[in-house]
């Protein structure tokens, strides 16, 4: 029983320590399979700018170093080296090439999986090599420096924000060299053999932990600025990375892009009659009704105040089409008098407009959806001036029969 307590007690610390406190956020931790795409683009950004600099450094370093196997080790041995040395150093020269590409989450655990294999593969060969040789004083500890490079790159691991899943696929290889190379001769040799192995279980447990406290941190940061607070739509920032993720994804494939931009009509008089707090249940409700509306994949955002962007990749405007009437057709709940709450809506698709950036798309969004207030409110305006009234809602008069706000109609959304 006491036993038990300390196991629990045990794990409550380390829990804490790591700051998780829910099955989600342990989740999180063990696999990336419920990874927002800001959070994936974000650490495969910070993946790629350290391996960079590591590999750039172990270019330079690596043939650097031959100059003290010149100067300790004997001369037909050095060659070797020089040689299996070169080759390494062209391969972390690619590697540091490929990681200034784009950040991309596989293209960031490709490139951390080359530079760990790297390591291992010179040291298996040039242990292969120092073993064929006779080497006393100096040149011993010069051979035994080599011996060092498995634990110095499972130390590496500290400084890249991994789930323990990928963690212990990278240690999982670098392990199997250190027992490979420790697998004693004699009977002598097993305390050393032992202390080795343990000695890199070790360095591994801090690894494991610096690793994934870094990425429950960088998940509470990136989650905070990435997700509006009362709706947990993607802020504005996150949104624009998005956009411009998904019109490059767009161009690239030469598919179809569309987006919806959402004004909550008469908003300000909820804010104005009801307070600020019904107003904030009001946008929460709409956040709620759009994400529960819209297309797996498509990706919902908090673009300022009662306005909304809908990102619908591979949405022809048809599809974009039938996307509005299932959101008009399940409503976007109700304000604080029980009234529907309503939406003017604008439509734009990147090959039917002949848009040439992201921004050109919001841009030509937002004009349709200015011109649905204009013509009304509670519809959408789509490619060819093409319209969908949310339903129950007469094509003129809105204004008159729904507003609750006596001033004049433009002086509010």
């Amino acid at each position: 029983m006491k036993r038990m307590k300390y196991v629990t007690a045990m794990y409550i610390s380390l829990s804490e320590s790591l700051g998780i406190y829910t099955l989600d956020q342990l989740y999180e931790l063990l696999t990336n399979k419920q990874h927002s795409m800001p959070i994936s683009r974000h650490r495969a950004s910070i993946m790629q700018s350290r391996i960079f600099f590591f590999c750039a450094i172990f270019a330079v370093l690596v043939p650097v170093w031959s100059l003290i196997d010149l100067l300790f080790l004997p001369g037909e041995l050095w060659r070797e080296l020089l040689l299996i040395r070169v080759i390494s150093a062209t391969a972390f020269a690619l590697l540091a090439w490929q990681a200034r590409k784009e950040p991309d989450l596989k293209r960031a655990r490709l490139l951390l999986a080359g530079m760990l294999a790297v390591t291992p593969l010179f040291y298996l060969i040039s242990d292969h090599w120092l073993q064929a040789y006779e080497l006393t004083g100096t040149e011993q500890v010069v051979a035994e420096l080599y011996a060092l490079l498995p634990f110095v790159m499972i130390a590496g691991l500290t400084l890249f924000p991994l789930t323990l899943r990928e963690l212990l696929s990278f240690a999982a290889p670098m392990l199997a060299v250190v027992v490979l190379s420790s697998i004693p001769q004699t009977h002598n040799e097993i305390p050393q053999a032992v202390s080795t192995i343990w000695l890199f279980t070790l360095i591994l447990g801090v690894a494991m932990f610096a690793s994934l406290n870094q990425l429950r941190y960088m998940l509470s940061q990136v989650n905070r600025a990435s997700y509006d607070v009362l709706t947990g739509l993607l802020t504005r920032r996150a949104g624009i990375e998005m956009l411009d993720l998904q019109y490059r994804l767009t161009t690239m494939s030469e598919t179809h892009l569309s987006i919806l931009y959402l004004d909550l009509d008469h908003f300000k008089s909820v804010n104005d009659i009801y307070g600020h707090d019904a107003g904030d249940v009001v946008l929460k409700a709409a956040a709620q009704q759009l994400c529960a509306t819209v297309r797996k994949g498509d990706s919902v955002i908090r673009w300022g105040g009662e306005e909304f962007i809908v990102i619908l990749p591979t949405a022809t405007p048809d599809e974009a089409n039938d996307v509005i009437s299932r959101i008009m057709s399940a409503g976007l709940g109700l304000r604080p008098d029980g009234k529907q709450v309503t939406a003017s809506i604008g439509i734009a698709e990147i090959q039917a407009d002949d848009a040439h950036d992201w921004k050109t798309l919001v841009e030509l969004a937002d004009h349709r959806m200015y011109t649905a207030k204009i013509q009304g409110r509670a519809r959408s305006m789509g490619i060819n001036d093409s319209q969908l009234l949310w339903p129950d809602f007469p094509a003129a008069g809105i204004e008159k029969n729904y507003t609750m706000d006596p001033a004049p109609l433009g002086a509010e959304s």
